[in-house]
């Protein structure tokens, strides 16, 4: 077996699984999503029938290609596995930071206006700096965790295009489980 540049092709090593990891995810970056969303064909995709040809033809998914045109199965099996793995915990912080972010305060927030409507408006008009920046803050944190939620299912799903392409099955049972 021919030995790629992390480790032996059988093994799928746990230091090689993470360098791989390493060099995916920076093809994926929270900060480019909102510009890239302008320009890419996968943005210029959303319309129609077809999600995934334009899909297939952005930059990063061709560089992931390209990442991982050597890469044996097992090896794969394992980036994907941890792909899908770091798609559900994100998951799960976009739910807790949906949750502590934006329905908590706005829950408060509305009950203070139902209580005493008169004394919140006549605190938000004389510390309406304050309430801006307060508001947002609050929105900040959850639109920042929106972007990371998208880039990490976006990578599960270039994994799942080069495992069609490979003509691979799923890993595991987990990585088949939408929540």
């Amino acid at each position: 077996m021919a030995k790629t540049k992390w480790g032996e092709t059988a093994s799928a090593a746990p230091a090689a699984v993470w360098a791989l990891w390493d060099e995916l995810k920076t093809l994926f970056p929270v900060w480019s999503l909102l510009p890239s969303s302008f320009q890419t064909p996968g943005a210029w995709g959303y319309s129609g029938v077809d999600f995934v040809s334009g899909f297939r033809r952005n930059p990063s998914t061709l560089k992931t290609f390209e990442l991982l045109k050597d890469v044996d199965d097992a090896l794969f099996d394992a980036l994907s596995a941890l792909a899908s793995l770091n798609a559900r915990r994100q998951d799960q912080m976009l739910q807790a930071v949906i949750i502590g972010y934006l329905t908590i305060p706005l829950s408060i927030m509305a009950l203070l206006a139902e209580l005493a409507g008169g004394s919140v408006m006549t605190f938000l008009k004389a510390h309406s700096e304050a309430a801006i920046q307060f508001g947002v803050g609050a929105a900040l944190g959850p639109i920042v965790y929106f972007l990371s939620h998208w880039r990490s299912r976006q990578i599960v799903g270039v994994l799942d295009l080069i495992r069609i392409e490979r003509g691979q099955a799923p890993f595991t049972a987990l990585e088949l489980r939408e929540e």
